[in-house]
C-alpha cells in the first residue's frame, strides 16, 4: 500500500513539474496616437529633459507601471505620460519593455533559473497575477519579475509565440534597409535626415512571424517593409501614395 502511494506520489511531483503553464496571453498592441504601450521592467527609472544619462531626473517610474513610449533607435525613447501634457522626457530603452506582451496565470507556475525543467526554481507565481513577456525560447518563455527574469514553460495554447525583436531593433534595421536601397521619394533621394520626418511604426504579427514596418512621410506617402522576426530578414513593398 506505502509502495503504491509512494509511486502515485510521484506521478502526481512528474505531471506537475512537466505540465505547460496554463494562462491567457495579451499581444503586443501595436503603435497608438502616441507611440507605444510600454511598461518598466526595472525597480525603476529615470525619464530625464534630455538624452543624457547625466541630466537631472525629471520623475520616476517604477516597476510594472504603464504609459506610452516612442524609441528612437538609439537607446532612448520619448515618454509620455498623459494624453494631455505631451512628452515628459526621455528613458532608456534598457528599462523597459516597449510594445510588450503579457501572460495572466490561470493557476499557480513554477519559475526556473534557466530553460530546463530540472534547473533551480526561483519562485512560484500565484493564481490571477499579471507578467511582462521579454521573449520566447522554444517552449519557454522568460518573463519580468520585478526588476529580475525568469522562466516559465510556454502555455500549450501559445503556438505562435510572441516576438524575439525588439521594437527599436526593428525600426533601426527597416530604416537600414531602406537606406541601402537609395529611393526616391516624393521626387527626391530619401536620405537619413529626410528620413527624421517620417513617422515610423512597427506592428507584430504573431501568426506570420512577421513585424509590419510603416513610414508615413506626413504628406500622403508611406513605404511598408516586413521584417521577419525569426531571422531579421526584411523584405519590401511599393510605396502607396495617397
Amino acid at each position: 500500500m506505502k509502495k503504491a502511494l509512494c509511486g502515485l506520489c510521484l506521478l502526481l511531483t512528474a505531471a506537475l513539474l512537466w505540465a505547460s503553464a496554463a494562462g491567457e496571453i495579451t499581444y503586443p498592441a501595436g503603435p497608438g496616437q502616441m507611440g507605444y504601450d510600454a511598461v518598466v521592467i526595472s525597480k525603476n527609472v529615470s525619464v530625464r529633459p534630455s538624452q543624457n544619462a547625466n541630466a537631472k531626473a525629471v520623475t520616476r517610474l517604477n516597476y510594472g507601471q504603464r504609459f506610452a513610449a516612442m524609441p528612437l533607435g538609439n537607446g532612448w525613447c520619448e515618454v509620455y505620460l498623459s494624453e494631455t501634457e505631451g512628452m515628459a522626457g526621455y528613458a532608456l530603452e534598457d528599462y523597459l519593455l516597449v510594445n510588450p506582451a503579457f501572460i495572466t496565470l490561470e493557476e499557480s507556475t513554477p519559475v526556473y533559473a534557466w530553460q530546463a525543467r530540472n534547473a533551480k526554481r526561483v519562485g512560484l507565481l500565484a493564481t490571477g497575477e499579471t507578467y511582462p513577456i521579454i521573449r520566447t525560447e522554444g517552449s519557454w518563455m522568460l518573463i519580468s519579475l520585478r526588476g529580475a527574469a525568469g522562466w516559465i514553460v510556454r502555455p500549450n495554447g501559445d503556438p505562435t509565440g510572441t516576438a524575439g525583436m525588439r521594437t527599436s531593433d526593428v525600426l533601426k534595421r527597416a530604416e537600414q534597409y531602406l537606406l541601402s536601397t537609395n529611393p526616391w521619394v516624393e521626387d527626391e533621394r530619401l536620405t537619413s535626415e529626410k528620413l527624421k520626418d517620417f513617422y515610423s511604426f512597427a506592428e507584430f504579427d504573431a501568426a506570420s512571424g512577421e513585424w509590419k514596418v510603416t513610414f508615413d512621410s506626413r504628406r500622403g506617402t508611406s513605404i511598408v517593409l516586413f521584417v521577419n522576426d525569426a531571422t531579421g530578414e526584411v523584405r519590401d513593398d511599393e510605396p502607396v501614395n495617397g
